[in-house]
């Protein structure tokens, strides 16, 4: 198996088998990771939708579908708070009693937000430290930055976690102790969306197999309200619903579920899955239900 990061592979053993949400606020992202393909996010998106923000009322209502045994992450496709009231949605979440979960590289954030997010309680609040320029936009690095990053590290938040692709930026170096920084590498190659001199894709798996992630209920909001099968359909190719019409368990009883699902247990036709680091082939042939089969 393709080695993850252990921060990854901790919130899957800490939820198992549960249900995430991740919410994209954002159509677009200025930070510009050159192992994340907003490119092809943007072109699959804009003729379905000319929204670029997630709308914080339209937030609302598709938060109100959703149990509140499902966690929220804020992350998705984009950095969360390139949208100006992303606090504001974290806030609303944690009111109706989700769980919530944090992955940010900070840009967009303020002092202001990281005053408001310190009242809070998270499962899990994963800083991405911007590197030294090798495969994120280093030039995001300027006085409001690095006084976010100064607020943060002193307000002590208990599941706070500092990673680093490559190395760290050198004015970051001196903030953030070195003892809570975690270095990672890329983890997959978007089922081969990634340039492969930075991450070479897998081989498509044939026949039946199942998903090491448990994604299938692990799903993406986008800013129409569009529901994606997980956080690496960059591309738009499995759309479950949108929670602007549809209710939150009818995602999961819908025909797009269910021929992922068949797809999975060996049927003809396209499968994202089939390129994704997380899918290994079955032992078995045998037919298996949507949470066997993944």
């Amino acid at each position: 198996m393709t080695a993850y990061p252990m921060v990854l592979q901790n919130l899957r053993a800490a939820n198992p088998g549960g249900r995430v949400l991740e919410i994209t606020t954002t159509a677009g992202c200025i930070v510009r990771c050159s192992y994340c393909p907003q490119d092809k996010f943007a072109d699959h998106q804009r003729p379905v939708s000319q929204a670029k923000h997630l709308g914080l009322q339209d937030f609302e209502r598709c938060l109100a579908r959703v149990p509140t045994a499902t966690d929220i992450s804020f992350a998705g496709y984009s950095e969360p708070w390139l949208h100006p009231e992303c606090t504001r949605m974290v806030e609303h979440a944690y009111a109706r009693g989700h769980d919530i979960r944090i992955f940010t590289t900070l840009v967009g954030m303020n002092g202001s937000d990281v005053r408001r997010l310190q009242m809070l309680q998270f499962k899990a609040f994963i800083v991405h430290v911007l590197d030294d320029g090798t495969y994120m936009n280093s030039r995001l690095v300027g006085k409001t930055y690095l006084n976010v990053m100064r607020r943060l590290v002193e307000a002590n938040i208990p599941s706070i976690r500092f990673v680093v692709l490559g190395r760290v930026h050198p004015d970051l170096a001196d903030i953030i102790p070195a003892k809570t920084l975690e270095c990672l590498r890329p983890l997959s190659s978007r089922q081969g969306r990634i340039d492969p001199n930075i991450i070479k894709p897998r081989q498509p798996v044939v026949g039946t197999l199942s998903c090491v992630g448990k994604q299938q209920y692990r799903n993406v909001l986008l800013p129409n309200g569009d529901i994606t099968l997980c956080c690496m359909d960059f591309e738009r190719r499995h759309i479950l619903g949108n929670l602007l019409r549809d209710e939150y368990e009818d995602l999961f009883e819908g025909p797009i579920f269910r021929e992922i699902v068949n797809r999975m247990n060996g049927m003809d036709g396209f499968l994202l899955c089939r390129m994704c680091e997380l899918a290994k082939p079955r032992a078995s042939a045998g037919t298996m239900d949507a949470d066997q089969a993944f």
